[in-house]
């Protein structure tokens, strides 16, 4: 097939079928105008790629299609469902409940893994293409899906090559592919070799004419070369503005004018049910009074083909046309035929809407239905859209509203935030009922604690809203949203602790085991000195019920609660929950979260290593979900655990990952998490007014701060600065007199021992080791005796320095600490000791894997399968085996028997 000047497009798009033939795997988006020629460049590529051995899957959007979601997804998967059994159980479920099955819809990151996984088990037997035409008008479940795939295409023997148009009325998918080719107009001398192929019978100044009025499009040259009135006169000086499609569509109009009336109808109904059977337009046709005879001067005309049991359009224009010039009556007596005859209920439900006009509350009653099934399937945005849609041919305002509010939290199960807060705007002046007030409060806060632009309202306005409501589940929770909505912002005013506070002690306000927990976790994160129930009992009651939408910020909430109330211990085992039964159900961002707030404990009590595990994959999960605020905190932690190992270089990318993810106005936590970790930063790097300056930001967040302030008395001495620790002491002795946390007692007497004159030091050092045995903060408690022994050299106390800093040299090495080995090594020779760090070992598997490769290794170390270790960490089980083969090499193994012997290093 030529394609006469694309030359260079093509060539550009065939080197990447030849690098797809090698294994090296791409995503390429052509895009442009109407009729520029998108669709025969990718099947001369196409054609190009069969000839070299390429299978080809595909699939192909319609204009006005896709109610119920995924239908692209599954005409693109089709041939490959006989192998779906070679796919994870999690990936091969979700597909499943995609396509219709039975069961919980899961997370599109699932879904997505699952469409790899199939590509992957495709590609092994021979290179691939798969080509996905018109992007623009694929349904949104499933064009998500592509975007998906097009990030990951590297690793497999296959280029997937979509077309799009480039019009901003449609979502902009190209960052989302490795190569992007737009296609402009043609030039001049390559318009004209067009028209002379096309139309070799016209004189030379009819095709110059033509190529002037063409502007370069491609499919205006080969439709308008057979029109005398395109080739011959002038143009009429009012058709140079309009743009090129329009002025196309005007052309096809011309042509339709040309047949019978009755044929006119014909394509109507075709373009109406362009995603229907022929068999089906044909139906709906016979209602209209029409039959099959009256679609044959269409066939003749060339305008559309009956081909694969369907009407297809010479090319979309076409049918846009026929449609679009329509009035409304004949529209709507096309759609109400075919929604008579299609098979399909979700298509039926769509041409009766679209049939409408003006209310109805039974069409609406059906898209409520529609929009019920369609998110139980994972289509959410599809599910959007039905209950928007839904929402408008709502006669009653009530039930208008409440259909609103139910389009808004679709749209942000969705990932559609910007959606979400405009039909909550929407919604907002005619909210009455009771229920749909509580889920208008409950969307708008979800969509809030994931954004910093967002507004939602004041911890004084869901007080007063509580005490509007009659459900008494629903009251403590909306204080329970207020308490957490101060906790995560710290924008506590008396006024509202107060408020907050007197309603949560309010008699009668808490009678069920559900609601007292509610209680205690609002009344601890608004600082009461109210206990707090026991992480088991707290547990037992979230997994008494069947998992909720709101359940995960509750958990999250709990979290926090005993991380306040400075129990680690119990604040991580309510993250492992969350993580554990939203990994069950299916709930992939909500398990992110979780993930990045267990990543941030570990850390912070010195389990480095497996809070590193923790953060890069939430990293890698929110960056696949469109979560940025989680991604920001992941990020910040994974510098602070770079930067106890000195590792500067990739600390340093991740706070720059950081402040990407943050935007303009980051949340306090995210600012305390990267401050802490270029404190460690400077001072490793022997920066240590710098240090001071990053740790006192961090401790104007004091969930956070409490805990970075343990490194500030080191650095403050060493600045000439000891006052700047005195407010963080005075903060953290508060907190300790309520919590009697002995890793945070550590800190502070470590903190006073740092701060004291003379002998006085001793003691607080004494008891601060006394308080750190007691705990597993293994990291910190060497810290102290690195301080100890220093302190003690300084006292000419030489021996008993030694074994402090001997002891306290083990750990850091042990845990790949260096930059504090290298200071107490130092130390150690100042005391005269002969011992040095110990030399590297020849396979660190925590220096020589990367963090997903090493924890593939230890879940595999384990025992767990290939596909187990898939479903858990989110990978096709292809890609778990490709980690694997990379682990062997590096490790200079050859059994999956060795990996726990050479993986010990890494252990924390």
């Amino acid at each position: 097939m030529r394609v006469i000047g694309r030359e260079p497009q093509f060539e550009q798009l065939t080197a990447l079928l030849d690098g797809a033939r090698e294994g090296h795997g791409s995503s390429a988006l052509v895009y442009g105008e109407a009729g520029i020629g998108k669709s025969r460049l990718a099947s001369a590529v196409v054609g190009a790629a069969v000839s070299a051995g390429f299978q080809v899957l595909s699939c192909h959007g319609i204009r006005g299609t896709g109610a119920a979601g995924f239908e692209g997804l599954h005409e693109l998967l089709l041939p490959l469902l006989d192998r779906v059994d070679a796919l994870p159980p999690r990936q091969h479920k979700a597909l499943d409940v995609a396509f219709g099955g039975e069961g919980e819809p899961a997370d599109r990151l699932v879904t997505g893994l699952a469409a790899f996984g199939l590509l992957e088990e495709a590609a092994a037997r021979g290179p691939l293409v798969v080509l996905i035409e018109d992007l623009h008008w694929l349904d949104r479940s499933t064009a998500d899906i592509v975007t998906f795939l097009a990030a990951r295409m590297s690793v497999m023997p296959a280029l997937l090559l979509a077309t799009s148009r480039a019009d901003r009325v449609y979502p902009d998918r190209s960052p989302h592919f490795k190569h992007r080719v737009p296609l402009a107009p043609l030039g001049r001398e390559d318009a004209l070799k067009l028209v002379a192929m096309q139309a070799p019978e016209l004189t030379a100044p009819q095709r110059h004419r033509l190529v002037e009025r063409a502007l370069g499009n491609p499919l205006a040259l080969t439709e308008w070369a057979a029109s005398p009135s395109w080739v011959e006169g002038s143009p009429p000086a009012e058709r140079s503005p309009v743009p090129m499609g329009k002025r196309l569509e005007e052309s096809f109009l011309a042509e339709v004018a040309l047949l019978p009336r009755a044929t006119q109808r014909a394509l109507l109904v075709a373009a109406a049910g362009q995603d229907s059977s022929s068999y089906e337009v044909l139906s709906a046709a016979r209602n209209l009074g029409l039959d099959q005879r009256d679609f044959a001067p269409a066939e003749s005309f060339g305008l559309i083909t009956l081909a694969g049991g369907a009407y297809r359009f010479r090319h979309p224009l076409v049918g846009s046309a026929v449609y679009d010039n329509a009035d409304s009556d004949a529209r709507s007596r096309a759609h109400t035929e075919l929604a008579a005859v299609v098979v399909d209920a979700a298509r039926a439900v769509q041409h009766r809407a679209a049939a409408v006009a003006g209310w109805d509350e039974e069409v609406a009653a059906e898209l409520e239905e529609l929009a019920v099934t369609t998110g139980r399937r994972g289509a959410l945005t599809e599910a959007a859209a039905a209950w928007r849609r839904a929402a408008e041919l709502t006669p009653v305002a009530a039930e208008r509203a409440r259909r609103l509010v139910m389009a808004a939290e679709a749209a942000r199960q969705a990932g559609a935030t910007a959606e979400a807060a405009d039909l909550l705007a929407e919604a907002k002046p005619i909210v009455d009922d009771e229920a749909s007030v509580v889920q208008f409060a409950r969307t708008e806060w979800m969509l809030a604690s994931t954004s910093t632009t967002l507004p939602d309202r004041g911890g004084d306005e869901l007080v007063a809203l509580s005490r509007t409501l009659g459900d008494p589940d629903d009251r403590i929770e909306v204080l329970t949203w207020a308490a957490a909505r101060s906790y995560t912002r710290q924008n506590f005013s008396a006024e509202i602790k107060m408020a907050l506070a007197a309603e949560l002690r309010r008699p009668g306000i808490a009678t069920t085991e559900s609601q007292r927990l509610l209680r205690s976790v609002a009344l601890a994160l608004i600082g009461s000195a109210d206990g707090i129930t026991s992480v088991e009992e707290a547990l037992s009651i979230f997994r008494q019920q069947q998992v909720r939408e709101t359940d995960a910020t509750l958990l999250n909430c709990l979290a926090f609660a005993f991380e306040d109330a400075k129990d680690l211990d119990a604040a991580e085992r309510v993250w492992s929950a969350e993580i554990d039964m939203f990994h069950r159900s299916a709930r992939t961002s909500d398990e992110t979260v979780a993930l990045a707030g267990r990543g941030t404990l570990r850390v912070t009590a010195n389990a480095i290593a497996a809070g590193l595990a923790d953060l890069e994959q939430a990293l890698r999960l929110s960056s696949d979900l469109g979560l940025s605020v989680v991604g920001a905190v992941a990020a910040a932690d994974i510098a602070r655990a770079r930067a106890w190992r000195g590792e500067h270089e990739l600390a340093a990318t991740a706070l720059e990952t950081c402040t990407e993810l943050s935007g303009l106005t980051p949340f306090a936590r995210v600012t305390a998490l990267a401050s802490w970790a270029s404190a460690l930063m400077a001072a490793n790097e022997g920066r240590p007014e710098e240090a001071v300056a990053h740790l006192l930001r961090s401790v104007e967040h004091p969930p956070i701060g409490v805990w970075a302030g343990g490194d500030l008395a080191d650095v403050a001495a060493r600045a000439g600065r000891p006052e700047a620790v005195e407010a963080w002491l005075g903060m953290a002795t508060a907190a300790l007199a309520s919590s009697g946390s002995d890793h945070l007692a550590m800190l502070v007497e470590r903190s006073h021992a740092l701060l004291a004159p003379g002998a006085g030091a001793r003691a607080h050092f004494e008891q601060a080791m006394e308080h750190g045995e007691r705990t597993t903060a293994h990291l910190e408690l060497a810290k102290t005796r690195l301080f100890f022994g220093e302190w003690l050299r300084r006292e000419r106390r030489i021996v008993e320095a030694r074994g402090h800093l001997s002891a306290a040299l083990h750990v850091f090495e042990t845990h790949h600490a260096m930059p504090l080995a290298q200071r107490t090594a130092r130390e150690l020779g100042a005391a005269g000791s002969a011992q040095r760090t110990q030399p590297a070992r020849t396979f660190d598997a925590a220096a020589v894997l990367t963090a997903q490769e090493l924890h593939v290794a230890r879940l595999a170390a384990e025992g767990h399968t290939n596909r187990q270790i898939a479903d858990q960490l989110y990978l096709s089980h292809r890609t778990v085996g490709a980690h694997l083969y990379n682990t062997y090499a590096k490790l200079q193994i050859n059994r999956r028997s060795q990996l726990a012997a050479a993986l010990a290093s890494a252990l924390d």
